[in-house]
């Protein structure tokens, strides 16, 4: 992954979802800002504000 380092780097930067009734891990906001920063695609970029939005909602709450 790009800007996010191998499996066993991202692992701790993970959080388990259940989707559709399965287990699935999904990068925590943070991280995937981060990847998204550095993969550095216009439609990356364009996400990056709303993702802060929703970060800075999480720690208001």
């Amino acid at each position: 992954m790009v800007g996010g380092g191998n499996y066993e780097q991202v692992i701790p930067h993970t959080v388990m979802l259940s989707v559709f009734g399965r287990a699935l891990r999904v990068l925590d906001l943070p991280a995937l800002i981060r990847a998204k920063r550095a993969a550095g695609r216009p439609k990356d970029l364009e996400a990056i504000a709303e993702l802060e939005a929703l970060l800075a909602e999480r720690e208001r709450a």
